[in-house]
């Protein structure tokens, strides 16, 4: 192969997307009572109601600073979900078996609020966050008297 035809290396940190079983029985097990707290420490579920009306739910790995929650979208050219956060859009974080309501938005490293979450998310995985990749921030209200 010519060097004008080798392809750059690509950045896989978490290997390549899990096939669609995988993320039902992720799904499956932090959904439940008994066995959720096997990956309630590093994984939650994202719920959103996309465009077209349908119900997507999705486990990602997150990191936690404060009412604020930070999922890294890895290898974000080649997913579709992360975009309907382009907008600020309202979305359910569910973990320790409970759900709650708050607002995401993608951050890209030209918006200010990329470095703290970049660093909370690097803290949390040991992963560094590149000026490529795309972060979602979901904030939660705080915990008001319900």
């Amino acid at each position: 192969m010519a060097d004008s035809d080798a392809r750059p290396a690509r950045r896989h940190r978490h290997g390549n997307r899990p096939p669609a079983v995988v993320n039902r029985l992720i799904l499956a097990v932090l959904r439940s009572r008994r066995l959720h707290g096997l990956l309630d420490g590093q994984l939650c579920e994202v719920r959103y109601r996309a465009a077209d009306g349908r119900s997507v739910s999705l486990p990602v790995l997150y990191a936690a600073a404060e009412e604020q929650y930070v999922v890294l979208v890895g290898d974000a050219s080649d997913k579709r979900w992360w975009r309907h956060f382009r907008r600020p859009a309202e979305v359910q974080l569910c973990r320790g078996g409970r759900c709650r309501a708050g607002l995401g938005r993608v951050v890209s490293p030209d918006d200010p609020a990329f470095g703290p979450a970049a660093q909370a998310y690097a803290r949390r995985h040991g992963v560094l966050v590149g000026l490529d990749d795309r972060l979602l921030v979901v904030d939660l209200p705080a915990a008001a008297s319900a």
